[in-house]
């Protein structure tokens, strides 16, 4: 009866994405190809974070390693998730960051209001910041060096025009 993160559990290393995710609206019913994960502790700025881990280019270029056809649970066990305390900065950030892109209209309003973030439409360009900002504040929680980071954009997707949004991402990174 809440909200819940879902992953589509077809997907390709070859696709513009392999883990694909969302926060789905409460009361939602769901097909056995979109799991969704339960959540016996933690609130829901613990899954606004998962849910921001989950949707970045560096998790989501880890995932295409292991990644043929199937997204299971045994694969998405296995993701390298980091794991700073709740008063990092950084861990808040990418919480904010994720609970806002979620909370897309008032279905998520209590949700929203649990993560402390506002919940409605964002323009496209101010979406598009957001995105670019996780993944810049993604790849500073794994470790990942400027350098790094964008072997990870180079090799994410063959022919992919990726260059906008790695300089984007990286002066985030700064």
């Amino acid at each position: 009866y809440k909200p819940r993160i879902v992953f589509r559990d077809v997907a390709r290393s070859t696709d513009s994405r392999t883990v694909i995710t969302s926060l789905v609206q409460p009361e939602c019913f769901l097909t056995d190809k979109a799991p969704y994960l339960l959540w016996p502790r933690g609130d829901e700025r613990d899954q606004a974070y998962l849910l921001g881990i989950l949707s970045s280019i560096p998790l989501d270029w880890y995932a295409r390693r292991l990644v043929e056809t199937n997204v299971a649970f045994y694969v998405l066990n296995a993701l390298p998730v980091p794991r700073p305390g709740r008063e990092n900065r950084l861990r808040q950030r990418v919480t904010d960051l994720s609970g806002r892109l979620a909370a897309i209209n008032d279905r998520y309003a209590d949700w929203a209001d649990e993560v402390g973030v506002e919940h409605g439409p964002l323009d496209e360009e101010e979406k598009q910041d957001m995105i670019y900002e996780l993944d810049a504040v993604v790849a500073h929680l794994y470790g990942l060096s400027r350098e790094q980071l964008e072997v990870i954009f180079e090799t994410f997707h063959d022919g992919w025009d990726y260059e906008e949004r790695l300089n984007t991402v990286l002066d985030y990174y700064a």
